[in-house]
């Protein structure tokens, strides 16, 4: 028998990487590489966009993004593994 995944850790794991990936991307976005990505999280999250608030409003979003997938990768990991 396989062990289960703590899939609110995982959650919380996946979130905080994730939140402070975009955090460091928007703080490079100055440069060619950092502003390619920032266009790509325009699309992506809903009103992220290049004001002050960005980098408070993208690393939430990120958070919330993050611990969804990975709550969700635990949960499904672990109903494989029943």
């Amino acid at each position: 028998m396989s062990g289960s995944i703590d899939t609110r850790a995982l959650g919380l794991a996946s979130g905080i990487f994730w939140a402070l990936l975009v955090a460091a991307l928007e703080l490079t976005a100055d440069t060619q590489y950092g502003e390619r990505w920032r266009l790509l999280l325009e699309d992506i999250y809903p009103g992220y966009d290049r004001t002050p608030g960005d980098l408070l409003w993208g690393t939430t979003l990120a958070f919330v993004d993050g611990f969804s997938a990975g709550f969700s990768f635990g949960w499904l990991y672990n109903r494989f593994a029943e």
